[in-house]
């Protein structure tokens, strides 16, 4: 999928329902498949390396389709307007919603957004970020975001593997983190605090 994804702070109205997450996107792909068998081909063959290279191609015109219309976007608004643009090397898997996604860093969020329900943190209105399950007898962890207007976001089971790099990301944007090895009860502590 090549996608671009507005997170609008002031929610606007789609059909009956407020949003503040719009985005467009296409997907690269074959445009038709044959369906009665005949397009079966071996393994390995030259026309199954020759559709790969044509789905190459394509993603990389339709990138660049994309980056020419941010770019002009950005021109128009006087840079206004500032897009980001995801680090898949910094990406981790983590559950933040029910299901388990892919989340990548940007400069200003962290992001999934190639399936509902969208996942868009801003990380400027992060205060703290705190790691739970903390343990290496485990295998995953828990990152819970306390915002600066005290709501708090959940990102579960993410791989232990990811630890080291996810400190370091949060390190490098100034988000104070701290760990530990319990699960704490976010209600009652950000109560507390108000």
């Amino acid at each position: 999928i090549v996608l671009i994804h507005f997170h609008l702070h002031d929610g606007i109205m789609v059909g009956k329902k407020k949003t503040n997450d719009i985005q467009f996107y296409t997907e690269v792909m074959e445009l038709s498949h044959a369906l009665d068998g005949s397009g079966k081909r071996g393994y390995g063959d030259a026309e199954e390396l020759e559709d790969e290279q044509k789905e190459r191609e394509l993603r990389n015109r339709l990138n660049d389709e994309f980056q020419k219309f941010v770019r002009k976007v950005e021109e128009t608004s006087s840079s206004e307007i500032e897009f980001d643009i995801p680090y898949r090397e910094l990406g981790f898997n983590g559950v933040p919603h029910r299901a388990s996604v892919f989340l990548q860093p940007t400069v200003n969020c962290l992001v999934h957004l190639t399936e509902a329900p969208f996942t868009v943190l801003t990380l400027g209105d992060v205060q703290i970020a705190h790691f739970e399950r903390v343990q290496f007898s485990l295998r995953n962890f828990d990152l819970v975001f306390i915002m600066k207007d005290f709501s708090v976001t959940h990102v579960n089971s993410i791989p232990m593997e990811s630890l080291d790099t996810i400190k370091e990301w949060l390190d490098s944007c100034n988000i104070k983190y701290y760990e530990g090895t319990q699960n704490l009860n976010w209600n009652r502590i950000i109560q507390h605090i108000k």
